[in-house]
C-alpha cells in the first residue's frame, strides 16, 4: 500500500488535504505541462553556427516562436 492509498482509504473526505500535501508530489488544483512545447524556439545558449531549435520547457521570455522545428531554424539561422 502507498501512502497515496492510505490517505484516499483513511482522509478521503479530509478537507483541508493535510494528508495529501505530505505526500512527495502533492496533487496541485494547477498541475504542471509535461512534455515538449507545441512550438519551436531558438536556443540562443549556442553559438550562432551551432544554433539549434528546441521545444523545452520553460520557454524563455522574448523568444520568437515556429510552428515546426524546421521553420524555426529557417527562421532564427538561415
Amino acid at each position: 500500500s502507498s501512502q497515496l492509498a492510505c490517505c484516499k482509504a483513511a482522509y478521503g473526505g479530509q478537507v483541508s488535504g493535510t494528508c495529501l500535501s505530505q505526500l512527495p508530489s502533492p496533487p496541485t488544483m494547477s498541475p504542471t505541462e509535461s512534455g515538449g512545447l507545441d512550438v519551436y524556439y531558438p536556443d540562443y545558449s549556442q553559438t550562432w553556427s551551432a544554433g539549434v531549435c528546441i521545444n523545452t520547457r520553460p520557454m524563455p521570455n522574448s523568444r520568437p516562436t515556429y510552428s515546426s522545428q524546421l521553420a524555426c531554424c529557417k527562421g532564427a539561422y538561415a
